[in-house]
């Protein structure tokens, strides 16, 4: 985006490895500076829809690569009131598809672009400043490949961005805010076998069983992924990462069984840990005034959320499109550029930022077994006995649902909308005369024997 609106890009990426050849070679690509290529990813609408509106081509290139589109059609099952397509549908798609694809695919098109230097081996080894007026100006980067001037540089490093120490060091204080997610996640990734249909038509298989969490996630080319989500602190689920004792487990929660048996897929990765999960937000402007100048920060490395709601993705290329719109509307004003794309991210990512920090908090007390507020009690009751049947029965509920999971909406919007809110409440009423749900799976006491047998 930024060297189509014209600007001269050198972009510098740590791992030193040659462009795969395909997809399924991506698969094995050595990434060991992205250690999450390795999980399940969600693409969501709002990113879907960024790449349909600003690059067309690159969206093009994921569905040559076998990247499927998933549509709101495709999620709602046979019970909804009203399967009538409506305006707005069109939105409402995702992206079905493995993160060494999507990121071969992203990488091919930088290559293929004009105006794009892409270096690798390179790593950054601090910032090149002046003083700019009394406020800091980064004017380049230091690297293990020598000095690179700049008239403006972005860390797009993600979570383990080290921006915070490298600012300190010139004597620019950033504050930041972070959280602990409270869990752990496995993934591991399969192969449906070329005789075998798919298990069912849904495009994602997800759920709680209150000591863990489940998802199936869809990827390209008859591939998939399952990750199970865990406690920090729980002892008896850290085996799992034993790939038979991760066996078991699939084996043991009949919405996964059904894809991971062996008549059906086999896996084709181990199984990988991701640890260290945070919400954090960091402040580059304080008071209406940058803290310092020809500097930002985009995705995770500016505001990260929990990675188990699949916001990263999307939200990193929607914070890289605010900032060529920003960069385009106030060139050569590096302080107006700031306060502007500062407040592009109070807009856009952090009300996200927010609702995975409360949503977060709640499930961490209920993973532990304490005792929840009367409100966080009556709201979650309202999301598990009325959001969610709703979006089972209901077509306009099930839309408002997926607007808000796809980052279309802001987060309070779903229960924000009267219409919507009745619909819920309706259901939320109804919650004592419906039969009850079946379980998802085992308790954990049966759990832990089936995977102990």
């Amino acid at each position: 985006m930024l060297a189509r609106a014209g600007n001269e890009v050198v972009l510098l990426e740590r791992d030193a490895t040659p462009l795969p050849n395909s997809a399924d070679d991506a698969f094995e690509w050595k990434r060991r500076g992205a250690p999450q290529v390795r999980h399940s990813h969600a693409f969501l609408a709002r990113g879907r829809n960024l790449l349909r509106d600003r690059l067309p081509d690159v969206r093009e290139s994921l569905l040559e690569a076998g990247v499927t589109e998933v549509a709101w059609g495709d999620f709602k099952g046979d019970d909804i009131d009203d399967p009538t397509p409506r305006p707005g549908d069109e939105d409402l798609v995702m992206l079905a598809c493995r993160r060494t694809t999507f990121e071969w695919v992203l990488r091919r098109a930088a290559l293929d672009t004009a105006r794009v230097d892409l270096r690798d081996g390179v790593t950054v080894k601090g910032l090149k400043t002046n003083d700019a007026g009394g406020v800091p100006r980064v004017t380049g980067l230091a690297t293990s490949h020598g000095d690179i001037d700049a008239d403006l540089v972005i860390d797009a490093t993600g979570r383990p961005s080290r921006l915070v120490e490298m600012l300190r060091d010139h004597g620019v204080g950033v504050r930041e805010k972070k959280s602990g997610t409270g869990i752990v996640y496995l993934s591991r990734f399969y192969r449906i076998r070329d005789d075998a249909p798919e298990p069912n038509a849904l495009p994602f298989n997800g759920g709680e069983l209150g000591y863990m969490k489940f998802a199936v996630f869809r990827g390209d080319n008859r591939t998939f992924s399952v990750t199970l989500a865990y406690g920090t602190d729980d002892a008896d689920m850290a085996s799992l990462r034993e790939p038979g004792l991760f066996d078991k487990a699939t084996a043991a929660i009949p919405a996964i069984n059904e894809w991971t048996t062996c008549d059906v897929s086999e896996p084709i990765s181990k199984v990988h840990y991701m640890g260290g999960l945070i919400n954090r937000m960091r402040w580059f402007v304080e008071d209406g005034e940058p803290v310092v100048l020809g500097l930002h920060a985009i995705g995770d490395s500016s505001v990260c959320t929990n990675p188990l709601y699949g916001r990263g993705c999307s939200l990193g290329l929607v914070h890289g499109g605010l900032l060529t719109d920003a960069m385009q509307a106030h060139a050569g004003n590096p302080k107006q550029l700031a306060i502007a794309f500062d407040q592009a991210t109070q807009e856009h990512l952090v009300p996200w930022y927010v609702a995975a920090v409360a949503q977060d908090k709640v499930s961490m007390k209920v993973q532990r077994g304490e005792e929840l507020s009367e409100f966080d009690n009556y709201m979650r009751s309202i999301v598990l006995d009325g959001v969610l049947p709703a979006v089972r029965v209901d077509a306009t509920v099930s839309r408002a649902w997926m607007r808000s999971f796809n980052l279309l909406t802001t987060p309070e919007a779903l229960l924000s909308d009267a219409d919507v809110l009745q619909r819920v409440m309706k259901v939320w009423n109804e919650r004592d005369e419906r039969e009850p749900q079946a379980p998802l799976g085992p308790n954990r006491e049966e759990f832990l024997q089936a995977i102990a047998s």
